[in-house]
């Protein structure tokens, strides 16, 4: 009979313990669900607001570029973009003004645009030592064009336009040119600093005190190009690019400062340019 007692007594124990356990489990469990839910609805809502974040910096972007276009629409319906206007104050106020909103894709799209209308780059240097010395119409000296990455849409097909273009005194540190036509361009006074030149043309371009630490010339033709006064410490250049391009006064990749050296092949290559030239 006692033992009938104590089987009895240690069952509803038992039970006891269960019913306490699973009475104190549910809460915890539920409060595991709403922490976790908590969590959940937090990472939902700083991924939609990241998102929304994004579409909006976008649409400025967007505004603004659209707004500058339109700006120069009318000072050009209101010929404030002819000769007589010259220094054009109006246009490179609107373009510096917002220039220093822009991110580095709009940039490069306004770059193309200007010079497919002809606002900079406005010397003829189609076969790459050519000018007619005319004033760019949007000036670029002095701008931050870190970063920007300027490149043909074909690629090998078409290289993208930029002959003549003035990049004087302009920041271009990391920028990047892909299958891009710079005959005749001028990087006088350039932070060009680990910029890649790849599958580029830059006959005749000229680079006087410039910065090109860590840049990449690799198969581009320099056929003519003029190096003097600049840093080339680590640069990326070929034994054929050397004797492609000019140099005087320049810190090569090895290190070592440069003498006047300039191979003959360039030399009667800019010889026949400027023949041509004169003739015309």
């Amino acid at each position: 009979m006692v033992d009938n007692k104590k089987r009895v007594f240690w069952h509803f124990t038992f039970k006891d313990i269960l019913t306490i356990l699973c009475s104190a489990a549910i809460p915890i469990a539920l409060a595991i669900y709403t922490a976790i839910g908590s969590q959940q609805q937090k990472e939902q809502d700083e991924k939609k607001q990241k998102f929304d974040l994004e579409q909006s910096t976008q649409l400025r972007q967007q505004t603004l570029y659209d707004e500058f276009l339109n700006n120069i629409f009318k000072l050009d319906y209101y010929g404030y973009l002819k000769e007589r206007k010259n220094p054009w104050a109006f246009a490179n106020a609107y373009y510096r003004a917002a220039d220093r909103q822009w991110d580095t894709i709009r940039k490069a799209d306004v770059l193309k645009f200007l010079k497919e209308k002809h606002l900079i780059g406005r010397n003829n240097c189609t076969e790459g030592c050519k000018t007619t010395n005319l004033d760019d119409i949007i000036r670029l000296n002095e701008l931050n064009l870190d970063n920007v990455h300027l490149a043909s849409q074909t690629g090998v097909l078409n290289k993208l336009n930029l002959q003549c273009v003035s990049f004087d005194q302009v920041s271009m540190s990391n920028a990047i040119f892909s299958f891009a036509s710079l005959n005749g361009a001028s990087f006088d006074g350039a932070q060009l600093d680990k910029a890649k030149f790849d599958g580029s043309s830059l006959l005749c371009a000229s680079f006087n005190s410039v910065n090109l630490s860590g840049a990449d010339f690799t198969n581009s033709d320099l056929t003519g190009a003029k190096f003097s006064n600049s840093d080339m410490s680590g640069a990326k250049i070929t034994k054929d690019q050397i004797k492609q391009a000019y140099f005087h006064n320049v810190i090569m990749p090895n290190g070592e400062k440069s003498e006047n050296t300039s191979s003959i092949t360039t030399k009667k290559s800019t010889t026949q340019i400027t023949t041509t030239s004169i003739g015309q």
